[in-house]
């Protein structure tokens, strides 16, 4: 559920910085669920949305590089699929994870040693753990409450 969840929010701040609109809520919720997703999981998005990057402004292009250019090392780069990475890239570009998470999702996936190839999978279910902070944090609740209402 967490993946399909994040899947909506890049969505969703793509969207929202292509073409902001009054009336794209509402707009965005019709797509989402005519691609097959659910109305709690799209109110999910929406209130991750707004919980985490209501005071984030939008800031240059320049500012969402990577300051530091953080190299994959050789032997992430022989096990890190570019579709993983470049994943990675794009959901920090969103503002969903800080530099430092990035580094962390690399370390969690290599550190699990499911042999010599990572997938976009494997580094979209750590993303989203830690995007979620389904480890414990407060984020946890989101998860807990299955019904069609953001408690």
């Amino acid at each position: 559920m967490q993946e399909r969840i994040i899947e909506i929010i890049i969505y969703l701040l793509e969207q929202f910085q292509q073409k902001p609109d009054k009336n794209s809520p509402i707009n965005h919720s019709q797509e989402l669920i005519s691609r097959g997703y659910t109305d709690n999981e799209i109110n999910l998005a929406f209130s991750w949305i707004s919980n985490h990057l209501q005071t984030r402004t939008m800031e240059t292009d320049e500012q969402y590089a990577f300051e530091n250019s953080e190299e994959l090392t050789d032997l992430e780069k022989l096990i890190i699929t570019p579709e993983a990475y470049g994943y990675l890239i794009q959901i920090y570009q969103l503002g969903m994870l800080k530099e430092y998470d990035i580094e962390d999702v690399i370390d969690r996936v290599v550190s699990k040693g499911k042999g010599n190839h990572i997938t976009l999978d494997d580094v979209k279910a750590v993303a989203a753990s830690l995007i979620f902070n389904t480890d414990g944090g407060s984020d946890t609740m989101f998860f807990q409450n299955h019904s069609d209402s953001i408690h």
